[in-house]
């Protein structure tokens, strides 16, 4: 029987992340979904998500975010594929809404 050293649960976006560097950093990893690979149930579903550096939370996001978009770099560097691609927003609103 397999031994792993950590076992994701939940293959999205956020899992397979954690689930790739601790591979990469040598863990033994097993990756567990609910659902099959690929499939349109997940919040990282489809081809519209947004990430910045703004964000109103709290200010302990910002380094986390710099580092992301070093990742992001890293991993088209190695697959010599696109995955992230950098476009404007606009958010409008009124006064009242913060």
């Amino acid at each position: 029987m397999p031994a792993f050293d950590v076992i994701v649960i939940g293959t999205g976006g956020i899992g397979s992340a954690a689930a790739f560097h601790l591979a990469r950093r040598g863990a033994r990893v097993l990756g567990l979904d609910r659902f099959p690979g690929g499939h349109a149930r997940g919040s990282s579903h489809g081809e519209t998500r947004i990430i910045r550096k703004a964000y109103f939370e709290h200010a302990d996001y910002v380094p986390l975010l710099k580092r992301a978009y070093d990742l992001w770099a890293e991993a088209e560097a190695e697959t010599a594929e696109t995955l992230f691609r950098r476009v404007g927003l606009f958010e409008a609103g009124p006064p009242e809404a913060g």
